[in-house]
């Protein structure tokens, strides 16, 4: 694009980290090649044993007695793709596809969420004419399914008088606090039995089209949960046609709305055309109900063979029952901050393991009470149904540092800089920022980065003039920092 004059670099370097897998717990490449980076530009960088990587770089001539930052991002990426997709997210590298103003994938995550923010600081880093006060980058590892790296980061590390985070996803907003969180982690025993009598056809039935979503940022939205419309369905269905539930699987990932889930049965041949037209119908209801959210939901009905085996009745009216009753979605929003939730929580993934099904769940809230209180219910409710649960990955809010000197400064460069007005807010979302603050209590902190629409699926894609835009920024503001 013509458009990206001062930020090419950035979607060159963007372009290189795109050819080395990294997903979540596959970060030794792109950490060796960011070590690399900073090693050929002279400067010092050390890993530890998550990966993640501290580089460090002197202040330019007479700007030596600035306020020293700290620039802040992740490694890992999301590894999601469309269910026709070959994509091998551990050797394929992510195609960068530019369409008009945005960039995209082949079906698959980009990785701009947090790539882009990485590319930017190598950038700067690179960037013999910028001039700033002492700086240190840290980029960290894992953040994505639980903030490992973010947690390993130990006091003296790293220091700095203020952390500049590039992981915010809507250009003009600047984040100053982000929820907290933790997972639910259900198991359902798995019994097995032999398949009925007198059973002797199979179906598979699917739940499909759903956008999904990043489980933060998007839970607002009120978008169908493939596992949840999956599990009503059935239910329902169960009180017309006797069936045997044979298996159940949905979702991949803690932090992406399920945007299908499949589960296989045996029913009566008799049955089948009964089933088919039933669901066929309570399609049209579901499609009604979530018509502005998810307008192409769609239910598939195959014949299969038959399942030798099927779930005992137990295991069957456990794992319907759990995830009929258990909330999702929005639990509530914040009393101070308009627009904001405040608690979530996300029916992520049901799976089946050697001796269990599994059924995990992502709370996130920006407090603490009532994070304690949704989990407390979800956890209330496996044992009300007799299955187990354990609560397990907490990371802690960021909580609003009011009267940031940092705050005062970005938000009175960006104005000056831009036609559009600063946003100041809170997300409902994991940042870092929260984890940091442990080893970092005294260290102002920000976040902002470029436009990344549909983070945490395979429609994710980043808007490159707020690339520009964003860099541009980031560039004047290690300038002018006081």
């Amino acid at each position: 694009m013509d458009t990206i004059v001062q930020a090419k670099r950035v979607l060159e370097i963007f372009k290189e980290m795109s050819q080395i897998p990294r997903g979540s717990g596959n970060e030794k490449g792109i950490s060796d090649y960011i070590v690399n980076f900073a090693h050929n530009l002279g400067l010092e960088a050390t890993q530890d044993s998550e990966w993640n990587v501290v580089i460090k770089k002197p202040a330019t001539p007479g700007y030596e007695n600035r306020p020293s930052v700290i620039l802040q991002g992740h490694i890992d990426m999301v590894c999601v793709k469309g269910h026709d997709s070959n994509h091998d997210f551990t050797k394929d590298p992510i195609a960068n596809i530019i369409e008009g103003e945005w960039m995209h994938a082949d079906d698959t995550t980009l990785g701009a969420d947090n790539g882009m923010g990485g590319a930017m600081i190598l950038a700067v880093l690179e960037d013999k004419n910028q001039q700033h006060g002492p700086l240190q980058v840290l980029f960290t590892t894992n953040e994505e399914t639980g903030m490992d790296g973010a947690a390993a980061v130990k006091e003296g590390q790293v220091t700095g008088d203020y952390l500049i985070n590039l992981d915010t996803e809507v250009e003009h907003e600047f984040c100053v606090s982000c929820a907290g969180g933790c997972h639910v982690n259900v198991s359902i025993p798995l019994l097995r039995e032999n398949n009925l009598p007198g059973y002797d056809a199979g179906l598979s039935l699917t739940v499909k089209g759903l956008k999904g979503g990043h489980s933060g940022i998007e839970i607002i939205e009120q978008r169908a949960n493939a596992n949840q419309v999956l599990a009503r369905v059935l239910y329902d269905l169960e009180k017309q046609y006797s069936f045997n539930l044979a298996s159940f699987v949905g979702g991949v990932k803690h932090n992406a709305i399920p945007s299908k889930a499949v589960a296989t049965m045996s029913v009566r041949n008799e049955d089948i055309e009964a089933i088919k037209t039933l669901i066929k119908f309570y399609e049209k209801e579901y499609k009604h109900e979530f018509a502005i959210k998810d307008p192409d939901l769609t239910f598939v009905v195959e014949e299969i063979p038959t399942p030798e085996t099927v779930y005992a009745d137990d295991t069957s009216e456990a794992l319907i029952s759990y995830l009929y009753l258990a909330e999702d979605g929005v639990h509530s929003m914040s009393q101070t901050i308009e627009g904001l939730v405040e608690t979530s929580d996300n029916l992520a993934i049901v799976s089946e393991g050697t001796h269990t099904i599994d059924i995990l769940v992502s709370v996130r809230s920006s407090n603490k009470n009532s994070l304690e209180y949704l989990t407390k219910k979800l956890l209330l409710l496996a044992d009300t149904l007799g299955v187990s649960a354990t609560r397990s990955g907490g990371y802690p809010a960021w909580e609003y540092d009011k009267g940031s000197k940092l705050e005062e400064q970005v938000i009175a460069l960006y104005n000056t800089m831009s036609d559009i007005p600063a946003r100041v807010n809170a997300v409902h979302a994991g940042l870092e920022c929260g984890l940091l603050k442990n080893v970092l209590p005294n260290t102002e902190m920000i976040s902002f980065g470029p436009t990344i629409i549909s983070p945490h699926t395979n429609m994710e894609r980043v808007h490159l003039p707020s690339v520009e835009h964003v860099y541009v920024f980031l560039k004047a503001l290690l300038e002018k920092l006081q």
